[in-house]
């Protein structure tokens, strides 16, 4: 068995680490699986791939699928960085479909903005074209209402004209019935001598 300090990459911190998680030696680290060094501390997928191949390289293990050893979820994970390409084209990935995202938010944005700018401005236009309503009805109703004055101005003044023609008329009908009864001139004299 092949100590685990002559692993390379482990210090004596992690050495120490391994050995008390069940990996005292560079075979035991070799024979591992990457799911069973991510569950210590500090070893994420990259460093227990990295760890795995560096302890068959010194333990003389062959590589298993062209340099890859199978994880527990079954996905290849390379052993010579080709992890870390795929993890780095997965960030580019993602990266990219966040922006494309982004861009169709701003897209969205924009265009709602835009919608309620039209929006707005048909509001504007509508106020404009209730107030010269308003404005127009304002007036012809003082219009109506200036000419209903005048129309009431007008019957008055018939009224009146006719009342009063009324009111003279029995007058002119009592001075003139006075007239027929009293005859005046020589001929009522005439007869009141007789």
């Amino acid at each position: 068995m092949t100590p685990i300090a002559k692993l390379n990459g482990v210090g004596p911190s992690l050495a120490e680490v391994l050995q008390a998680n069940g990996l005292p030696s560079v075979e035991a680290v070799a024979a591992a699986k990457p799911d069973t060094l991510m569950q210590i501390p500090r070893i994420g997928r990259l460093r227990a791939t990295k760890l795995i191949a560096e302890a068959r390289k010194v333990a003389g293990t062959p590589k298993t699928n062209n340099a890859t050893t199978q994880g527990s979820d079954d996905t290849p994970v390379a052993a010579n960085g080709s992890e870390a390409r795929a993890t780095k084209e997965q960030l580019s990935s993602a990266l990219a479909a966040a922006e494309a995202a982004r861009v169709a938010a701003e897209a969205k944005a924009a265009k709602a903005k835009a919608k309620a700018k039209k929006a707005a401005k048909q509001a504007e236009t509508l106020a404009a074209e209730f107030a010269a309503a308003k404005e127009k009805a304002k007036a012809k109703a003082k219009k109506v209402k200036a000419k209903a004055k005048a129309a009431i101005e007008k019957e008055k003044a018939k009224a009146k004209a006719i009342l009063d023609a009324k009111a003279s008329e029995p007058a002119k009908k009592k001075a003139g019935s006075k007239k027929a009864a009293k005859p005046t001139g020589g001929k009522a004299r005439k007869k009141a001598k007789k």
